[in-house]
C-alpha cells in the first residue's frame, strides 16, 4: 500500500513541466520525412516556473463582444534562449484563457494584426496554400464547440489584415463570431483554422483555452482558482538564436518539396515555456489538458524522479490519479488510472485532478 510519504516524493509526468513520459516514435515514412532532427541548442529541464496564460471573463451581458488581435511579438520561452518570435492572441502564447458561462452567448471579433511575410517555409503545392493566396491568412476556429456553420472557422473562410478574405469569407466569416455556449461545461481551445497552413499557423503560437462553466460543475467543488492549472502541451524545434525551427523534406517527391507528413519535436513545451517547473502544494489540483501538438501523441503518468527531475525507474507501483471529464464534458463518475494518452488536436482533451505532490521545484 502506498503510504503518504511515499506519495509526496512522487513526480508527475505531466505537462505541468513535470517529467514526460517516453513517446512513441514517429512511423518510418516511404516519402515526405525530414531526416532525424533535433534543435540546434540543448536546453536544460524544469529551470522556468510553469506560466499560466492571462484570463479573459466573460460578464454574461446581452450582446457582449470581446476582441481577440493576433500579433507578432517576442516571448521568452526558454531562460537559456533569446527571445522567440512568435504569433499569438493578444501577443500570447498561448492566447488568453476565454471563461464562459454555458448559456450566455459570446461574440468574438477575430482581428489579424500579423505581417505579410510568414515566420515558417510554405509548401505552394498544397490545396489551400498555393502561391497565387496571400502567405499570412487566418481564420480562429472553435474546437468542439457547438456552434453555427458561419461562426465556425471554415478552413476557407480566412482573412488578412490588409482586408482580404477567401472564397467563402463573406459568408463564414462574419464579425464578430458568435458562440451560444449551448453545452455544458467542459473544456475546449480555439485555433486558427486555415486551410493549406494550418500547422504552420498553429505551431507559430496561434492557440488558447476556451472553458465553459456551469451550476453543476461549481456544485461539485472541485479545486479552483491556483488550484485549477490549464496545461497546453506542445513540441517545438528550436534555432540557437530562439527562432522557431520547422523543418523541410529531405528528398521528398517533386510533388511536395517542402511538406514533412508528420511533425516531432524535441523540446515539449507546456503553456509557452520549454519543460517548465511547478511548484504545488500537498493537495489536490485540477488540470485541465489539451495536445495542441501538431502529431504527437502524450502518454502521461507518474513516476519517481530525482531533483533534476531524472526518472529513477518505470515502476508501475505509483499513485493514480482521476479523470473527471474530456472535451465532451464531465463523465459520469470520477475514472481512477494511472495512466492518461492524449492525442493530438482532433482527440479528445481531459480534466482530472492529480494526488498531492511535493512542492518541489524540479518536478
Amino acid at each position: 500500500m502506498l503510504s503518504r510519504r511515499r506519495l509526496l516524493q512522487r513526480g508527475l509526468t505531466s505537462a505541468a513541466g513535470l517529467t514526460l513520459s517516453r513517446t512513441v516514435p514517429a512511423m518510418q515514412q516511404a516519402m515526405a520525412s525530414p531526416a532525424q532532427v533535433r534543435s540546434g541548442v540543448k536546453l536544460t529541464r524544469y529551470v522556468d516556473p510553469l506560466p499560466i496564460p492571462p484570463v479573459i471573463r466573460a460578464t454574461g451581458k446581452p450582446n457582449e463582444v470581446i476582441d481577440i488581435e493576433m500579433h507578432q511579438f517576442q516571448q521568452k520561452v526558454h531562460r537559456d534562449l533569446p527571445p522567440t518570435t512568435l504569433w499569438g492572441y493578444n501577443s500570447s502564447w498561448p492566447g488568453p484563457t476565454i471563461e464562459a458561462q454555458s448559456g450566455q452567448p459570446l461574440s468574438i471579433n477575430w482581428i489579424s494584426k500579423l505581417p505579410t511575410t510568414h515566420l515558417l517555409p510554405i509548401d505552394h503545392s498544397i490545396h489551400g496554400a498555393e502561391s497565387s493566396l496571400p502567405a499570412v491568412r487566418n481564420v480562429a476556429h472553435l474546437h468542439g464547440a457547438c456552434a453555427m456553420p458561419d461562426d465556425d472557422g471554415y478552413p476557407e473562410a480566412w482573412f488578412t489584415a490588409q482586408g482580404e478574405h477567401g472564397p467563402h469569407g463573406a459568408k463564414f466569416n462574419p464579425r464578430p463570431s458568435a458562440y451560444p455556449n449551448c453545452q455544458p461545461s467542459t473544456t475546449l481551445w480555439y485555433h486558427d483554422h486555415c486551410l493549406g497552413i494550418t500547422r504552420l499557423n498553429v505551431y507559430a503560437g496561434l492557440a488558447g483555452f476556451y472553458l465553459i462553466r456551469d451550476e453543476a460543475e461549481k456544485a461539485l467543488n472541485l479545486p479552483q482558482g491556483d488550484y485549477e492549472i490549464p496545461l497546453m502541451l506542445q513540441d517545438r524545434l528550436f534555432h540557437h538564436d530562439g527562432s522557431l525551427y520547422y523543418p523541410k523534406v529531405v528528398n521528398g517527391p517533386k510533388e511536395h518539396p517542402i511538406w514533412i507528413q508528420e511533425f516531432y519535436g524535441d523540446y515539449n513545451c507546456v503553456n509557452g515555456k520549454v519543460t517548465p517547473s511547478l511548484e504545488v502544494e500537498p493537495r489536490k489540483y485540477r488540470f485541465r489538458i489539451v495536445n495542441a501538438a501538431n502529431a504527437r501523441f502524450y502518454h502521461l503518468r507518474l513516476f519517481n524522479s530525482d531533483a533534476t527531475g531524472k526518472i529513477q525507474n518505470d515502476s508501475f507501483d505509483v499513485p493514480s490519479f482521476q479523470q473527471i471529464g474530456t472535451d465532451g464534458g464531465l463523465l459520469p463518475a470520477p475514472s481512477n488510472s494511472t495512466t492518461s494518452s492524449s492525442g493530438p488536436p482532433s482527440a479528445s482533451i481531459s480534466s482530472s485532478t492529480s494526488p498531492a505532490l511535493k512542492a518541489n521545484p524540479s518536478r
